[in-house]
Parts: structure tokens; sequence; C-alpha cells
């Protein structure tokens, strides 16, 4: 039928918002990752699907928490769990990345950068402990 909607448009159900998420492998984080704690990549490798297509529309908010994610998704309401602070957080990386067209965060490269050297540490060592001993001596 010519202009029907996708199988998977408009669900209402507990049953639909399932099988959502069965029937979409791992969601794939686009955008530079390095922002993210572990925590919040887990959720959104495991429930990106689900935060996108409650997001646009696809799906269609069946609880108070859900409605709540998707009023954070459209920038009406903060973030508070962490499920919506990751996809908010998300949705603003790849806005970033598409409106600068750069990775604006890299790794720093720890065996070059002299502030987390070896020789930086044991002069740090001995700054504290020469403190505290002067410390503890007045």
């Amino acid at each position: 039928m010519v202009g029907s909607p996708p199988t998977l448009f408009f669900m209402h159900t507990e049953a639909d918002h399932k099988a959502l998420l069965r029937s979409k492998g791992p969601f794939k984080i686009d955008c530079n990752t390095i922002i993210f704690s572990d925590t919040e990549l887990a959720l959104l490798k495991r429930y990106g699907h689900w935060f996108e297509a409650l997001s646009n529309g696809q799906l269609t908010p069946i609880t108070e928490q859900q409605t709540r994610f998707v009023q954070v998704a459209q920038g009406e309401l903060p973030p508070f769990s962490l499920e919506e602070g990751a996809w908010f957080k998300y949705l603003g990386r790849k806005r970033i990345e598409k409106e600068k067209g750069a990775v604006l965060y890299q790794t720093p490269r720890l065996d070059e950068d002299p502030f987390y050297s070896r020789e930086g540490a044991k002069h740090l060592r001995k700054q504290q402990f020469k403190t505290i001993r002067q410390t503890h001596r007045e």
C-alpha cells in the first residue's frame, strides 16, 4: 500500500517498546565518545535505539518518565536522570560536530605531557611530605 507507515511507526504499548529494543542491535554511537563516562556509553549502546525512537516520535511515551525523557530531548526540561543526561549529551555532541565539523576533544598523550611525568609526580610527592612535616612540627 502506497503511503503506509513503516511497521515500527507509532508504537503505543510496552510490548511495542520491547519489540523495538529486540529488533535492533547495539546502538552505534556516531560521534566522539571521549566526553561520555563508561556508564553513559553502556546506556547509549544498549538503549540508544529506544531513546532515538522516543525522541523522534516513533514510540509513544507510556510512562511519566518517558514523557519527561521526550521533553528533555526536545530541550524543554533540563536532564535529571542518568539516561536523560546521556541522551542529552549525545544529542548535544552530535549537534556540535555537525556545526563545527571537527572533533573538539582529543585524548591527552600522557607520555608527551611533562605535567604527567614521573619526575613531576616525584616532585609533587616531596612537596606534599615537606608540607606535612612542617605542619606536624608546629
